[in-house]
């Protein structure tokens, strides 16, 4: 596990260096196109490079709130289906230190409709330093979640009900030819002689362009990259129970035809991305892994008021329409983080470790169809997703269906 840190961080200073020299991309530039893992009023990622608009030190409250309905009635016996209804409150102060730096404290509380106290409350401590404007670090409370842009055989999207803060260290980059988020989100500590596990996930995620019009950005050509690593163990343990790491990866290809708004502020784009996704443990007496192929064909269409803006010039009133159609082919696959929808393995059983999941086979076959509504109106936004996934093998249809709200004000 250690090596597999190393290297990453390796492969991430090569980059930097390699992309001093670029020029930084337009924030707004990626705005539009069609993402794998839904709602863009989900994801909190921010755009590397953000600084004050000016050098001084002042105090501002970064307020946010969302309420969520989430419904999973699932047919196939990969998982238990369940409701959820709820909110989360977000408030923090933000401190800007100076005009490449700022700090954030701040709570996330989580309630769930239906129960007597809180779900979750976690502290929010983040510091975040833009050495240049394509390069962020941030420690503390992360950019996490669905903002890592895994999707979902690696990242299941439904874990932003109720798994919503990370914790650790965090680098982002932000250039014309890559964008780059690296991180270690350390999950549990582990005392001394305590009975249980230490756990942490590292990942690193990439997207590099390799085809680009740079003048009228119509077509271009991406390679998505990523590895996850989650690891269970730690050598200060009083129980008997395995020690492991699983690793995922993925490398695919990704082409988007985005044509030029038209007056009326109407805009559309089409992306297909054919990704190959691979799973192994590092105890391979245990389990020697599997792969999955996923191929996907994404169309969004989006209506943007050019009248209302920000302070930043994004837009602020706009309506967007999202399909997207995959059909995924997983041999003997498995991910920790991921959906158990698309798992055809389960490594935990063997290490004494408690699991949802019967698997019918090591081979599976969907066909699957998200559609996503979503709208912003000056900071207010409201999605609704629905994500069907048919089984062709057991020919047993899955449904999950998200309903959300959300005020974000974010101070400048």
């Amino acid at each position: 596990m250690k090596k597999s840190l190393i290297l990453t961080a390796a492969l991430t200073a090569v980059l930097a260096v390699a992309a001093q020299n670029r020029e930084p991309s337009d924030p707004r530039a990626f705005a539009g196109l069609p993402r794998t893992d839904g709602l863009r009023m989900l994801q909190d990622c921010p755009t590397p490079g953000a600084r004050p608009h000016r050098d001084s030190r002042d105090l501002k409250l970064d307020f946010d709130i969302s309420t969520f309905f989430f419904d999973a009635e699932y047919s196939t016996p990969l998982a238990k289906g369940f409701t959820a209804t709820g909110m989360r409150l977000s408030p923090a102060l933000r401190y800007n230190i100076n005009e490449r730096a700022h700090l954030r404290l701040g709570l996330c509380a989580t309630v769930m409709a239906g129960l007597d106290s809180l779900h979750a409350v976690r502290p929010i401590i983040q510091i975040s330093y833009s050495p240049t404007r394509w390069l962020t670090l941030v420690g503390g409370t992360l950019h996490g979640g669905l903002s890592h842009d895994l999707g979902a055989p690696a990242y299941d999207p439904s874990r932003w009900v109720f798994d919503q803060e990370e914790e650790g260290l965090q680098i982002l980059t932000d250039t014309r030819w890559w964008k780059s988020d690296t991180w270690v989100d350390w999950e549990h500590y582990l005392r001394p002689w305590t009975p249980d596990q230490e756990r942490f996930t590292m990942g690193s995620q990439h997207i590099i362009s390799i085809l680009k019009d740079s003048e009228h950005h119509t077509f271009s050509l991406g390679m998505p990259l990523h590895f996850l690593a989650s690891h269970r163990g730690g050598e200060w343990k009083t129980i008997d129970t395995n020690t492991v790491t699983t690793f995922n990866e993925r490398v695919g290809l990704r082409a988007t035809l985005s044509p030029h708004p038209r007056a009326s502020g109407f805009g559309n784009w089409l992306s297909l991305d054919a990704s190959a996704y691979f799973y192994h443990l590092e105890d391979t007496e245990l389990d020697n892994g599997g792969w999955g192929l996923y191929p996907t064909l994404s169309y969004e269409a989006r209506w943007m008021n050019d009248a209302q803006r920000d302070d930043h010039g994004d837009k602020e009133r706009w309506t967007s329409l999202h399909a997207t159609v995959g059909l995924w082919h997983g041999n003997h696959y498995f991910s920790a983080l991921g959906s158990p929808l698309f798992w055809s393995a389960t490594p935990y059983a063997l290490l004494h470790t408690p699991t949802t999941s019967a698997l019918p086979g090591e081979v599976r076959d969907l066909l699957t169809l998200r559609l996503a509504l979503e709208h912003e109106y000056h900071r207010l936004s409201l999605g609704l997703q629905t994500d069907l996934i048919y089984d062709l093998s057991m020919r047993q249809t899955d449904l999950q269906v998200g309903f959300f709200m959300r005020f974000r004000n974010i101070g400048n």
